[in-house]
């Protein structure tokens, strides 16, 4: 597609700077929403990334990460995280449409559901390639919460490579884009995404999104989705939160998966088959291979943004902790950890400064590994 240059030029290029995902490109228009953020049709196309289907006919949950909180040193902190208050539940029915003010080109869908007596949710959707209805699915499922998903897979909609889905996330601040993770394969697609409303009080509940795929993910390969929420200014774009949820129905040889909720506004899926492991919709050749009882890598934030996450260590270890320490006094982190997975430990290491400085060692599972990238790709 051509773009006209116009006035939002420049938003358009701090938009670009803020994506953290390298190749990752979006409408720039469909985060210039604040506020009442009318149903827009937004594109993301994807480089390397887990937008992904599963062959698994059913709803998907979040699975945040149990665990503790361990500082490591004992260092003042020079920033904080603030507790923000939890989003309000939907009242009413959730409807919505991926359709850009009702206008329909390529693939788009429709979105209601309703909450029934027994505290599951009557769900409807309707399938739409340009203005023809291809097909509806009606199903009754569990409740989709705040901060949970729910997904209707190739096999339930019939179309081969396609994912659809919505996200709750209650009223907030901001636009929220949503990829679908895979795992160890790389599946590259492109996504459309649009508004789901409360219909009680007419105001934003949470994100509609569909997911075209490439290379014929099997239903093992997809392991949940992550998203990020930000708002834009002017030309200036802040990150408000960064999410996840797993994909609840896991089988035999699957790879291992976790979420470490690190603070309310971070969660981190990470995730591990044999040697390889990653985080986030990183997979493919943008996966780590270490054999060893500690696996970790890093996982640096872009530069310069506002209300980026600080850098971040993350990875698996064979025991139930782990250590980090610095060349550079003024590092100190703090280190979460999820519940154990077959005998590994998750675990996610913030940086208590918005950027790494030194050289970093970290042990655990009777292992050492060095720590030196942490520049963002």
């Amino acid at each position: 597609m051509t773009t006209t240059p116009t006035p939002d030029a420049d938003v358009r290029a701090a938009l670009d700077d803020a994506s953290r995902v390298a190749g990752l490109t979006f409408n720039p228009e469909s985060v210039l929403v604040d506020g009442h953020r009318a149903v827009r049709r937004r594109r993301a196309t994807a480089t390397a990334l887990g937008v992904a289907v599963t062959a698994v006919v059913a709803a998907v949950a979040v699975q945040v990460g149990a665990g503790r909180t361990d500082p490591v040193p004992a260092a003042p902190p020079t920033a904080s995280l603030t507790t923000p208050p939890a989003p309000p539940a939907p009242t009413g029915p959730l409807t919505g449409t991926t359709a850009s003010d009702g206008i329909r080109q390529g693939k788009s869908f429709d979105l209601t559901a309703t909450a029934q007596a027994d505290g599951r949710v009557r769900e409807t959707w309707t399938f739409y390639q340009g203005s023809t209805k291809v097909d509806a699915v009606t199903r009754t499922t569990a409740a989709t919460a705040v901060g949970q998903v729910s997904l209707i897979t190739p096999d339930q909609s019939g179309q081969a490579g396609v994912v659809y889905g919505y996200l709750v996330t209650g009223t907030v601040e901001g636009t929220v884009m949503v990829e679908v993770a895979t795992a160890p394969g790389a599946h590259p697609g492109q996504g459309t995404f649009g508004s789901l409303h409360d219909a009680a009080t007419g105001r934003v509940a949470g994100t509609l999104f569909l997911q075209e795929l490439t290379g014929d993910p099997t239903a093992k390969d997809v392991i949940g989705v992550t998203w990020n929420r930000t708002t834009v200014s002017g030309t200036s774009v802040r990150w408000l939160a960064d999410g996840a949820a797993l994909r609840t129905e896991r089988g035999t040889g699957d790879p291992q998966v976790a979420i470490v909720t690190v603070s309310p506004r971070t969660s981190v899926l990470l995730w591990r088959d044999g040697d390889r492991f990653s985080s986030g919709v990183r997979s493919g050749p943008l996966a780590v291979t270490d054999p060893g009882t500690l696996q970790v890598t890093t996982q640096p934030q872009r530069k310069g943004a506002a209300g980026r996450e600080h850098d971040l260590a993350v990875g698996w270890v064979a025991s139930t902790s782990v250590t980090l320490t610095s060349t550079d006094p003024a590092d100190a982190f703090t280190v979460t950890y999820g519940a154990s997975v077959d005998g590994r430990t998750p675990f996610v290491a913030r940086s208590t400064n918005p950027d790494v400085k030194g050289k970093v060692t970290v042990t655990g599972g009777g292992e050492t590994q060095t720590l030196t990238a942490w520049d963002p790709s």
